[in-house]
């Protein structure tokens, strides 16, 4: 995997492909902050698209990006405090902001930890990987086995196998994962 630095020096000197590298590898987390600020699904997508939009379009002017993860947040936050600003009045805005529980450090850690725990299930086997994808999702062991046209037991024994995957490359992350998990799994 190429690095982020790496990443910014080549999407500086035009390369579409490095920047199509750095939409999808940050393009769900920022929608994930977008969707924590405004509290819409759809306008967090566009929101993040935007984001990514505005960064390509002036990529030649950031020359002292020091982590690129970071400004990506900071722009995706500022783009959706905007949006928000264009749609309720000030008296909204506050109130919008004092029920988001937690606060944008708090969502960060939040949204790179789903992104750290998404990355290892996608290095688990596909059938595995989409187990797991599901029952996050919230479905039961019976209806994943209709969806996935496979036994109950196999959905047992893959979510089994994938936990016990996951446990072992995620140990410096296990009781995040087990926190997160706790009501899906």
């Amino acid at each position: 995997m190429i690095d982020d630095n790496t990443l910014l020096k080549r999407i500086k000197n035009n390369d579409d492909e490095a920047f199509d590298e750095l939409f999808k590898r940050y393009y769900a987390s920022m929608c994930v902050v977008a969707r924590n600020i405004t509290l819409d699904d759809y306008a967090a997508k566009d929101l993040a698209q935007d984001t990514f939009i505005k960064f390509w379009n002036k990529r030649a002017n950031y020359d002292s990006i020091t982590s690129i993860k970071t400004f990506l947040y900071v722009l995706t936050k500022n783009n959706s405090l905007s949006y928000i600003r264009s749609k309720k009045t000030k008296e909204e805005i506050n109130s919008s902001l004092l029920q988001n529980q937690y606060g944008f450090n708090n969502l960060i850690i939040e949204e790179e930890t789903y992104r750290i725990l998404y990355q290892a299930i996608d290095s688990l086997a596909p059938q595995t990987a989409n187990v797991i994808k599901l029952k996050l999702k919230g479905l039961q062991n019976q209806d994943i086995a209709d969806e996935l046209n496979i036994s109950i037991n196999t959905v047992k024994t893959l979510r089994s196998r994938a936990l016990k995957t996951l446990k072992d490359k995620l140990k410096d992350y296990f009781m995040i994962l087990i926190i997160l998990l706790s009501g899906n799994v």
